[in-house]
């Protein structure tokens, strides 16, 4: 009996033990982490968002940050282009755990080659953190970021749809070969 209720007692602590760490938990502190996209904060309240709202402000793709702690629902982080930290907040809506999110914006290495590739149009989209006519998917991602998945559930699709703030969106739309043909603003 004693034994059963040993058995019991320990598998009631391994239900309460703290998940294991996430492999972006190990990029906290490290001094090469940059940003694999562009990033669109919104500059007064210091904050992006998961949903990546297309805001006002850029940090641009490569830009090195320092990620100074994280939670289940936040990353704050110091962008060392201006020195302003910045709060990184996860919503339901993104459709996967922060840790997951994160692991496709901030890494250890600037994905130079892949910007490198890019034509003349997406590099004038990267730079100005916005879509342009004619661009490719990934100049686009390089460009805003992932489209958020609870509203493109597939990156296959021919529309991606943006939102700019919480009632408007700025849909791109691609044709046949993936290249932007349309930006609705609604």
């Amino acid at each position: 009996m004693r034994t059963a209720v040993v058995a019991i007692a320990l598998l009631l602590a391994a239900c309460k033990s703290p998940p294991p760490p996430h492999a972006f938990d190990a990029l906290i502190g490290r001094s090469d982490v940059v940003t694999l996209t562009n990033l669109h904060p919104d500059e007064a309240a210091s904050r992006l968002y998961a949903t990546n709202y297309q805001q006002i402000g850029l940090i641009p793709v490569c830009t090195r940050v320092a990620l100074l702690e994280r939670n289940a629902k936040r990353l704050r982080f110091t962008s060392e282009s201006n020195h302003k930290t910045y709060e990184y907040v996860w919503h339901s809506s993104a459709a996967e755990p922060l840790p997951d999110h994160l692991m496709r914006y901030f890494g250890t290495e600037c994905p130079r080659k892949a910007l490198d590739a890019l034509g003349e149009v997406d590099r004038r989209g990267v730079a100005l953190g916005t879509p342009i006519t004619g661009m490719t998917k990934q100049g686009i991602v390089f460009a805003m970021g992932y489209p958020p998945p609870h509203v493109n559930p597939s990156l296959d699709a021919d529309r991606w749809i943006y939102w700019v703030g919480r009632f408007e969106q700025e849909v791109v739309v691609f044709d046949g070969s993936g290249r932007v043909i349309a930006i609705d603003k609604r």
